[in-house]
């Protein structure tokens, strides 16, 4: 199992765990994090599943796939960052991600 944790901005870190090959927001799912929505149920097509990834991870996610929409839906929100925006529903989690941190946002769109 990977551990997974969520920071709310009052310095709560949220933990779980989850399997390799799982995504983030499945990760979220377990917590019944209300930060994280995802209108779209996980399919790259709201923005509603937006977090910041911790600056000591950003090298270690895989990049985001430029072809998706992941991007467009990214650059839409009042809090996207370039370096540290991502869409929870597009991280697939592998066994390298144990211990990921990652940022909630209160007000994504």
């Amino acid at each position: 199992m990977i551990r997974v944790y969520f920071k709310r901005s009052m310095n709560e870190i949220l933990e779980t765990t989850v399997n390799e090959g799982a995504t983030l927001l499945d990760a979220a799912r377990k917590l019944n994090i209300s930060e994280i929505t995802a209108d779209c149920k996980g399919n790259c097509a709201c923005g509603t599943c937006h977090v910041h990834i911790s600056n000591e991870w950003v090298e270690m996610i895989e990049p985001i796939y430029p072809a998706s929409l992941e991007p467009y839906l990214l650059e839409k929100s009042k809090k996207y960052n370039p370096k540290l925006s991502r869409l929870s529903c597009q991280i697939e989690i592998k066994n390298e991600y144990d211990g990921l941190t990652v940022s909630l946002l209160d007000d994504t769109m």
